[in-house]
């Protein structure tokens, strides 16, 4: 009966460290990288870098992705996907821009204390022009590098999308 019971014990244990890893997971795959408030650097496509202020923390969420397409005139987005994992959140996001679909598909990577590397295919969709005439948007692979400065500067101009 004690090598019965020993054997229960034994298990149980690998049971209920998989139980905890499991537990563990699902943390980090919820938990949605965030970009503090503050002086921030930004550099797309190995451009110059750009130097720019936000007011507050933001969650790279469903919100942030589709808030900053949301200016387009005439958009419509939604997030198919996000799912983050360790340091990297991944995400898909279809758009109607006056009846055309843009597809999206990126990753955000966590690179440090305060830094993120994104990048992003966009493919489809067309853009109206004033003289009424549609612009098609050309597929793209666009790479961001972020990394926080320090804290805004009094009178700085700040980007609150």
């Amino acid at each position: 009966l004690d090598a019965l019971a020993g054997k229960k014990t034994t298990m149980l244990k690998p049971t209920a460290f998989v139980a905890a890893v499991f537990a563990v997971s699902i943390t980090a795959v919820s938990a949605a990288p965030v970009r503090h408030a503050g002086e921030w650097e930004i550099i797309i496509d190995k451009g110059q870098p750009q130097i720019v202020c936000f007011p507050v923390d933001e969650a790279f969420d469903e919100n942030l992705l589709t808030r900053s397409m949301s200016k387009v005139p005439g958009a419509s987005c939604k997030v198919d996907a996000i799912k983050t994992v360790g340091d990297v959140s991944s995400y898909s996001m279809e758009c109607n821009i006056n009846g055309s679909t843009l597809t999206s598909n990126g990753t955000i990577a966590v690179t440090g204390p305060d830094a993120f590397t994104s990048k992003v295919h966009t493919k489809g969709g067309v853009i109206q022009i004033p003289n009424g005439k549609t612009v098609p948007i050309p597929e793209s692979e666009i790479v961001t590098v972020s990394r926080r400065l320090g804290a805004c500067k009094p009178g700085e101009r700040q980007i609150t999308h």
